[in-house]
């Protein structure tokens, strides 16, 4: 049998080596362990403990399968499980907010050409920078509470003098 050329053997030691150690790290639980969640170490998971890790609402309700409103271990995994899917789906939403409210104001000829940065975060929408007369800022407002999603907009565009 030939034997492989050298940079393929490197090549297949690499990727055999980066299987090997991921593996473990992508199966390691993200956020904080069981027992540092569990604060006064009773050996469950209250629903302000969770929060105060950064637990959403929802996801302890799910997680809570008994529904005696706390985590024993296995709760925890997968109320964590559905903290992280949240967490997830609330960045790509406000992704997509930021992105249709710039389209859109892109597309808007009575505010083209000004310079407002967009960001969102749980759907409040942030305007910032520069435009040529108040108006502007009214009708930068205007076209981002038109956008799906948004619940509130701090509006902080200044007039450029």
């Amino acid at each position: 049998m030939k034997s492989l050329h050298p940079r393929l053997q490197n090549l297949a030691l690499a990727a055999t080596l980066s299987a090997a150690f991921a593996t473990p790290a992508l199966a390691a639980p993200a956020g904080p362990g069981f027992k540092a969640a569990d604060r006064n170490g009773d050996g469950l998971i209250s629903q302000k403990e969770f929060a105060d890790q950064g637990g959403y609402k929802q996801a302890f309700q799910k997680g809570d399968a008994n529904l005696d409103y706390h985590l024993d271990k296995n709760e925890f995994i997968v109320a964590r499980a559905h903290n992280d899917r949240l967490k997830t789906g609330q960045y790509a939403d406000d992704a997509w907010i930021t992105d249709r409210v710039k389209t859109q104001l892109l597309k808007d000829k009575s505010v083209e050409g000004v310079e407002v940065n967009v960001e969102t975060h749980q759907g409040t929408v942030q305007l910032s920078g520069w435009v040529n007369d108040a108006t502007q800022i009214a009708l930068a407002e205007f076209v981002a509470v038109g956008v799906e999603g948004v619940k509130d907009i701090r509006n902080e565009l200044q007039v450029r003098y």
